[in-house]
Order: C-alpha cells, then structure tokens, then sequence
C-alpha cells in the first residue's frame, strides 16, 4: 500500500492543479491541521477515527517531501535513507537479543544524540 500511496502523490505532482500551486509553507499548515486532528481522536478514543487521520497525517507528510523534491531536490529516499541511519545509531538495542530497561534505552539514546 505504501507504494501505492507514493503513486498517487507522483501523479498528483504531475497531474493535480491545485498541488501545482502549494508549497512547503501551504502543506505544512495542512499537516499541522492533521497533527491537532490526531491528537483530538486519541483526547477521545475513537480509534475508528485515529486511523483515518494517521492516514491523512502520513499522506500530508509525504506530499511535504514531494514538495520538497519537486522545488528544492531533496531525494525521498536520502532522507529515509539518514532517518534510518539515525534511529539505528541512536536505538542500538532494537537489534540486540536482550531487552533493556527504560531507563538503559534513555541513558544510550542520550549518550547517542551528543555524537550526531
């Protein structure tokens, strides 16, 4: 499905008048907007809802990226690429057979932030 979605938002960049008019300023307001509305369906716990708008709240982040791609050259998949990157830095454990503590996690993804 994800690359489906990505299907759609590239036709829209070729097809869509009104995404030819927006910018990264214009999406973010849109994205914000998708943010409060997440956040109002979790204040109310109609999960129903929080699915639909975490699906709106990714589509409008993309659209952001494909924004930026499209007016500034900033490649998708760099910028999965250096997110992947930087989580796993900072998240060694997620690859390590044992589980660690809360407060193990926080003391490395501290320790690993003030290196990048």
């Amino acid at each position: 499905m994800v690359e489906r979605l990505l299907e759609i938002i590239e036709r829209s960049l070729r097809k869509c008048p009104w995404l030819e008019k927006q910018s990264i300023e214009t999406l973010l307001e849109a994205l914000a907007s998708e943010i409060e509305e997440v956040a109002e369906a979790v204040k109310k716990n109609d999960l129903a809802n929080l699915e639909e708008e975490i699906g709106d709240l990714i589509y409008d982040a993309l659209l952001v990226a494909a924004v930026a791609q499209r007016d500034y050259g900033i490649d998708l998949e760099s910028a999965i690429q250096k997110v992947v990157e930087k989580i796993s830095h900072r998240k060694p454990w997620l690859f390590w057979e044992e589980k660690i503590s809360l407060e193990e996690a926080e003391k490395i993804w501290k320790e690993r932030k003030k290196k990048i």
